[in-house]
């Protein structure tokens, strides 16, 4: 269903193939079509919003956006956007939010300073060095693996261990 020419050079090609490949077993298992992919974004269209805003997109994100503009994957697991629709709303003046995850709040940005990428969760930051990692998380959370690595899942237990102690849970 999403069988759309990658572009060879692509180097998010694989992802993007078993991403897309995700996204048709996830909207058969549903019956529907919970995922949409618009066309890509030119590369005058990405020189222009860096000239305006001052700041170069991160190089692994304009791979995407050579794929797609704006997207929705799988329902509400996660959402990318144009960059004229990227926004600082809930983020500090330095990030460029450029999509969302999971579609709970979790915020993925890019920094003007150093353009690393990264998410954004209940005023926690993780840095991620490429744009390839966000999808090998996404496309974790549709294979129905976690979406955590080890040493998260380990922060996140010791963190639930801390609260419960506390009386918070």
């Amino acid at each position: 269903m999403y069988a759309r020419k990658i572009d060879e050079s692509n180097q998010l090609n694989k992802e993007i193939e078993k991403l897309l490949e995700l996204c048709d077993k996830y909207d058969e298992e549903n019956d529907g079509e919970y995922s949409f992919f618009d066309k890509p974004v030119s590369e005058e269209e990405m020189l222009k919003w860096e000239q305006d805003n001052g700041t170069r997109i991160p190089e692994s994100y304009k791979e995407w956006l050579r794929f797609t503009g704006r997207c929705r994957i799988a329902e509400n697991t996660a959402s990318f956007w144009l960059p004229d629709d990227f926004h600082p709303k809930f983020v500090p003046e330095d990030l460029v939010v450029i999509g969302e995850l999971i579609g709970d709040g979790e915020l993925v940005c890019f920094s003007k300073i150093n353009r690393k990428l990264l998410f954004i969760f209940e005023g926690k930051n993780k840095e991620v060095d490429d744009f390839d990692q966000i999808l090998k998380r996404i496309i974790n959370i549709l294979d129905d693996k976690s979406p955590f690595t080890k040493e998260e899942y380990e922060l996140f237990m010791a963190e639930l261990r801390e609260e419960a102690r506390k009386g918070l849970l």
